[in-house]
C-alpha cells in the first residue's frame, strides 16, 4: 500500500509539472485528487466536528420561521446555478451577533451567521453574501484549499483511509482550516455572486453595498480586519471588480428587487 501511495504521487507530481504553465496549480491537483464523492465526504466530516462544538458554532434553533427563510435564498439561488446540479446544498445559521460572517464547508454546506443577518439592510445583499459562498462551493475553491493547506502527500494518505490524519484535518478548533482561500478564488466567488442573482431575481448590487458596508465597519484597507487572514482581497478592490460587472452585463438593479420588507420582518426575530 505504501509502494502504492508514493506511485500515486509521483504520478501526480508528472502531472502538475506537465501543467507547468497552468496559473493554477493548486486548482488542477485538487481536480486530479479530489473527486467530488471525496469532497463532499470530507465537508460532510467537517460537519460533524463543527456541530460538535457548540461554544465556537452554535447553530440557532429559536425560530423554525428563520431556519426556513434562511434556507429557501440558499435553495433558490443554488438552483439558479448550472454548474454543479448535483450537489445538495444545506444553510444553517450560528447563532453569533458578534460575527458578521458566513463560510462554507467543502460539498455544499453552508453557515450564515446572525451577526450578517443583523447587519444585514436587505434580502439582496444577504443573498449576494450566501451567492459569494455557494460560488466557493460551485468553483470547488475548498478542495483546492485542501491540496494548499495540507500538501499532496499528506492529502493522498489522508483520502487513502487514513483516519488519524482524518483527525488532524478536521481539527477546525481554530476555525481556520475551511477559510483560506485564495484572493483568485474570492475574486471568483464575487464573480460567481453576481452572476448566480441575475437577471431579474436579485438586485445585484446587493453584494457590492454589502462590501462597502464591510469596509466602512472595518476601516482602511490597510487594516487586519479588512485583509482577513492576508488572504480576502482589500475590500475596495473587490466592490469595484463586482461594480464593473454588473456595469458591463447592464443588470437590473431595481429597488424592488431589494426585498427590504420580508426581510425585515424575518430579521425582527433577531432584533432583541
Amino acid at each position: 500500500m505504501k509502494i502504492k501511495r508514493e506511485i500515486l504521487i509521483l504520478a501526480v507530481a508528472a502531472a502538475l509539472i506537465a501543467y507547468v504553465g497552468c496559473s493554477n496549480v493548486n486548482e488542477v491537483a485538487a481536480n486530479l485528487l479530489i473527486s467530488p464523492e471525496q469532497e463532499a465526504e470530507l465537508g460532510q466530516a467537517y460537519v460533524e466536528e463543527i456541530e460538535a462544538n457548540d461554544t465556537l458554532y452554535p447553530l440557532y434553533a429559536a425560530n423554525d420561521g428563520l431556519v426556513a427563510y434562511i434556507d429557501s435564498i440558499g435553495q433558490a439561488i443554488a438552483n439558479l446555478q448550472k454548474v454543479r446540479e448535483n450537489v445538495e446544498f444545506v444553510f444553517k445559521i450560528i447563532d453569533k451577533d458578534s460575527v458578521i460572517n458566513a463560510f462554507a464547508v467543502p460539498g455544499g454546506f453552508i453557515y450564515v451567521y446572525s451577526g450578517l443577518i443583523l447587519n444585514a439592510k436587505n434580502e439582496a445583499e444577504l443573498a449576494g453574501v450566501i451567492a459569494h459562498e455557494i460560488g466557493h462551493v460551485v468553483a470547488r475553491h475548498g478542495a483546492e484549499a485542501m491540496v494548499r493547506q495540507m500538501g499532496y502527500g499528506y492529502l493522498i494518505n489522508l483520502l487513502a483511509g487514513d483516519r488519524e490524519l482524518l483527525k488532524t484535518a478536521l481539527n477546525v478548533s481554530s476555525g481556520l482550516i475551511f477559510v483560506q482561500y485564495s484572493q483568485k478564488n474570492e475574486f471568483e466567488a464575487d464573480s460567481l455572486s453576481v452572476e448566480f442573482l441575475p437577471p431579474n431575481y436579485y438586485n445585484p448590487n446587493g453584494m457590492r453595498d454589502f462590501l462597502q458596508k464591510l469596509k466602512d465597519l472595518h476601516g482602511s484597507d490597510d487594516s487586519p480586519v479588512s485583509r482577513f487572514l492576508s488572504t480576502h482581497p482589500p475590500t475596495q478592490e473587490r466592490i469595484d471588480r463586482v461594480s464593473n460587472i454588473i456595469a458591463r452585463n447592464n443588470f437590473d438593479t431595481s429597488e424592488e428587487l431589494n426585498y427590504t420588507t420580508r426581510f425585515l420582518e424575518h430579521r425582527a426575530v433577531l432584533d432583541y
